[in-house]
């Protein structure tokens, strides 16, 4: 397992790997598993958003698509906190150049990561934002959803009952939209509460 950082509200876990630079004053790896911001203490409940694969984000130094993602949370007045979870760790600013088969060591790292995340935290809204992306690679489903003949531990089955599941529209394949498909003259408003089993069901119909 990796480094955890927790400094000034941030939290940053990600895997030490031979690659790697410095920003910032932070490690800047080829894995991430958790980026987020503890913004208000008084308030307990949290904004959980679902992404694909990180990009070059890190504290204090956000890539559009974290922008978007604090600015939501810290404009609503609902939240305290803001994480960035991605259903395959892998750092590819362009999705093309994800693995083309699953680093399985980092999947188990990364579920792991998620569930001691949430294992902190009692009520949260989870964004499902992934967007058309999830169609890059067909294991994003898998490891997404699950896969009990490859023996594939999902994500979806770290979250219990404590936390709601919301999107913020679909795009013409069915998928939530992205935050950076927004418009920006679309301002953010309340995000639409989905159920689990609908919200599988559009996974799976795609």
């Amino acid at each position: 397992m990796g480094r955890k950082i927790i400094k000034k509200g941030w939290l940053y876990e990600y895997e030490e790997t031979a690659e790697k630079q410095l920003a910032n004053g932070y490690e800047v790896t080829r894995v991430r598993y958790v980026l987020g911001e503890q913004f208000d203490t008084s308030c307990k409940k949290a904004l959980i958003c679902i992404g694909i694969n990180p990009s070059t984000a890190i504290p204090e130094q956000l890539d559009p698509t974290l922008k978007r993602v604090q600015k939501y949370a810290k404009n609503s007045g609902e939240y305290g906190a803001w994480y960035m979870l991605n259903v395959y760790p892998q750092r590819a600013t362009n999705p093309d150049d994800m693995d083309t088969k699953p680093d399985m060591e980092i999947h188990r790292n990364n579920l792991t990561a998620i569930k001691n995340l949430l294992s902190k935290i009692k009520e949260a809204d989870v964004w499902c934002a992934w967007g058309n992306t999830i169609e890059k690679r067909k294991y994003l489903y898998d490891l997404l959803l699950g896969n009990t003949e490859k023996g594939i531990d999902s994500i979806i089955s770290l979250f219990n009952t404590n936390y709601h599941f919301k999107v913020y529209g679909s795009t013409v394949k069915g998928c939530p939209k992205h935050p950076l498909i927004i418009s920006n003259n679309d301002k953010l408003k309340d995000l639409t509460e989905i159920g689990l089993m609908e919200l599988n069901n559009k996974i799976l119909a795609i």
